[in-house]
């Protein structure tokens, strides 16, 4: 996984915890083998299905899902364009929307829309738009392992090219956030801690007092930065 995504996930035990997503009485917890399974898949959908697109969309509030979508699409080589609008997937062959988002992604443009249920397990959707794919369904049956090496990450956001920033963090630091990735602070909250090989814990609804002494959290990322946990 590490090399796959061209600096973007650090180096750590891949046994450990890498993500935890929180949804109220929800909670899912992947490991780093099980997250760079993920990650492999989607870059051998891309690339096998779809003959490695130069851009990949996402339109995706905070899951566990769009971190692994986000990685599989740098693994593959592409620029991932991070977008808060269906108007911003424009341009890119292929982008991963919610269900509610699918068909306003095909009238901007995009060729290849897979909808995500988001639901904790990522299971399929009950009902798929017309002319859309149901991601839940198409990429499991995808490789295992992904031999890509991307030189460099390339990333999109607000029609910009977006680099991660760098934080004093370490392998055994766990971070969370709450906030949306299609924001500068969001998608930092997402790659800095990843660039360090730190945990992500996912905190979609629920207590952030409780969720912080509960998975061990060393650190916080909201509008303000990152603060320390004491």
């Amino acid at each position: 996984m590490y090399d796959l995504t061209a600096g973007l996930a650090g180096r750590r035990d891949p046994a450990q915890p890498l993500l935890t997503f929180l949804d109220g009485p929800a909670r899912i917890e992947l490991s780093g083998a099980t997250t760079a399974n993920w990650v492999s898949k989607t870059a051998n959908l891309l690339v096998d299905g779809y003959a490695g697109p130069d851009r990949v969309g996402l339109l995706l509030p905070l899951h566990w899902q769009t971190v692994c979508l986000l990685l599989g699409g740098v693994a593959a080589g592409a620029t991932v364009v991070v977008a808060a609008s269906p108007a911003e997937l424009a341009g890119c062959p292929v982008a991963f929307t919610t269900a509610d988002t699918a068909e306003a992604a095909l009238d901007a443009g995009v060729d290849d829309v897979f909808a995500c249920s988001l639901t904790p397990f990522a299971t399929r959707l009950p009902a798929v738009p017309a002319l859309v794919l149901d991601a839940a369904a198409e990429i499991p049956s995808y490789g295992d392992h992904f031999g890509g090496r991307p030189a460099a990450a390339r990333l999109e956001l607000a029609g910009q090219p977006y680099l991660p920033p760098a934080w004093d963090l370490t392998p055994a630091d766990r971070v969370l956030t709450t906030l949306d990735p299609a924001t500068p602070a969001g998608l930092g909250a997402l790659l800095a801690p990843l660039r360090a090989g730190a945990a992500l814990v996912l905190l979609v609804a629920g207590d952030l007092d409780a969720a912080v002494a509960q998975e061990g959290v060393t650190a916080v990322v909201d509008g303000a930065g990152l603060r320390r946990v004491s």
